[in-house]
């Protein structure tokens, strides 16, 4: 969903201002993201793309809270989280925060739209500064995370029934105590959430609470296979009784997304979902998350360094480098009209048939070190095009077209930053790193 589809009025469901991400070591401090700022709307695919390092899921995990603090260190920045569906505080039962209507709305207008809510009508929550307690809440169940590698996320120890099952147990009691009856004895709620201790599990399986607790099982059983089936599992009452390492690379993965799914989460972090499966069976786990997309009507992060997957399934794109947004705008307009020293320099490193054989293009240099918070564009030491104002600098992120942004000063002016125009950089195609 691009800007010109966009709504004019669209609030976006999460927005990333100027955040940044330190790890601290005992003789230096990296600054591993240095002011990162996009916004991701609703039905949308946003990408993050850039070299393994350069802060795509470290930026990723700050927003369900997945960073290990310390040696992490949140120094800056905000994340704005306009969260959909049922209320966070009594998941859809109805209280004081939703006004007894069970639905995510702003407590200050009623969902009617004001200033604090951006006119969105939602509850506005900054995923960054929050209590532990709140973030369990939107974890998992509003925001959903697909990892890089299936095999090492799921649990080896548990079966497909049991871990997707934590789910529901743990974001959806309401709806399975709803197959129970009315009203669910107390130990049977405890055992919805989760909550039975030593020898309740005992009591839960003699008369009168083992029909009770029986019925609650095949309800959460029946949630299951609705899972499996829709991510299109074909045979999900074998699959639910099968460990992870019974299940092939694109089976693992689907069970992720099943578990991520279960929830129908407002947001969608796919973290490079694709890199551990063959091509074939790349393209179907694609297509799934998009439909899937589409269905729910979830905004989905997608992070990676496959250009061509990016183009392929992204509204929108940001090139990230060395912690920094160094581009971000439509997919069609970034890749067709890379402005960017680095993107350029990323494209023309693809291989085509325009290549002469045995030469391919590189970009020279290496990725510079994230202890120096000097300021200066982190490209330049690697840039065919870079300027004097380039070293002592910081580039800001700025637009440059309806739908596009870009972090260089060769779109800037001289008389804007003070100095000779010599000192600014000069895009000629001539000077491209060969």
């Amino acid at each position: 969903m691009t800007d010109g589809k966009r709504a004019a009025n669209e609030v976006p469901v999460i927005e990333v201002d100027d955040l940044k991400i330190h790890f601290r070591a005992p003789d230096r401090t990296v600054h591993a993201v240095d002011g990162v700022s996009f916004k991701l709307y609703e039905n949308e695919t946003f990408g993050l793309v850039g070299e393994t390092g350069c802060g795509k899921s470290v930026s990723a995990r700050s927003l369900i809270g997945l960073l290990p603090i310390p040696p992490a260190l949140i120094a800056g920045g905000t994340v704005i989280f306009r969260p959909g569906g049922k209320c966070l505080e009594c998941a859809g039962l109805g209280c004081a925060a939703c006004n007894s209507t069970g639905a995510s709305i702003c407590p200050s207008c009623g969902g009617s739209g004001c200033e604090e809510c951006a006119h969105s009508g939602r509850p506005t929550f900054d995923l960054l500064h929050m209590s532990p307690s709140l973030m369990g809440r939107i974890r998992g169940i509003r925001i959903a995370m697909i990892f890089q590698d299936p095999g090492k996320a799921l649990n080896p120890v548990l079966t497909v029934r049991e871990q997707i099952a934590e789910v529901f147990y743990q974001h959806r009691a309401a709806d399975l105590l709803e197959g129970v009856g009315d009203p669910a004895p107390w130990l049977v709620r405890r055992a919805a959430h989760q909550r039975s201790r030593g020898g309740e599990h005992l009591l839960l399986r003699i008369p009168p609470l083992r029909s009770s607790y029986r019925r609650l099982r095949r309800h959460v059983d029946e949630f299951v296979a609705d899972a499996l089936s829709e991510v299109q599992i074909a045979n999900p009452l074998k699959v639910m009784d099968s460990y992870p390492h019974e299940l092939s690379g694109g089976m693992k993965q689907r069970v992720w997304i099943a578990q991520a799914m279960a929830c129908d989460p407002d947001v969608l972090i796919a973290d490079e979902p694709t890199t551990a499966l063959d091509t074939t069976v790349q393209a179907r786990i694609l297509e799934l998350i998009l439909e899937l997309q589409q269905r729910h009507r979830a905004a989905v992060l997608y992070i990676s360094h496959d250009l061509s997957l990016v183009r392929m399934v992204c509204d929108r794109v940001a090139v990230m480098y060395a912690g920094q947004v160094a581009e971000v705008g439509d997919a069609d307009e970034v890749f067709r009209k890379p402005q960017h020293p680095y993107t350029r320099a990323l494209l023309s490193a693809i291989p085509s048939v325009d290549h002469a054989r045995g030469k391919l293009s590189a970009i020279k240099g290496s990725v510079p070190e994230f202890v120096d918070d000097s300021p200066c564009c982190r490209f330049n030491n690697r840039c065919a095009f870079v300027g004097p104002i380039c070293r002592t600098t910081d580039p800001p992120l700025k637009t440059t077209d309806a739908a596009h942004s870009v972090a260089c000063f060769a779109y800037e002016s001289a008389s804007d930053w003070n100095v000779e125009e010599r000192d600014m950089p000069s895009l000629d195609d001539s000077r491209m790193l060969t």
